[in-house]
């Protein structure tokens, strides 16, 4: 059983989550960048050969 402290701090966490998400979806917060990994994914796709 979860008590009203927990519950609050859960809903305090999600509701967070869901502001900066609204944020960056409006486009008024850039995203992190994490300098481990790149940016864009650079995947090499070779051309599907035509048939017929």
């Amino acid at each position: 059983m979860l008590t009203n402290e927990m519950k609050r701090k859960i809903f305090m966490k999600l509701r967070m989550e869901n502001y900066r998400a609204s944020l960056r979806l409006e486009g008024l917060v850039q995203r992190p960048v994490a300098t481990d990994k790149p940016a864009v994914a650079s995947a090499v796709t070779t051309p599907k050969a035509k048939r017929g």
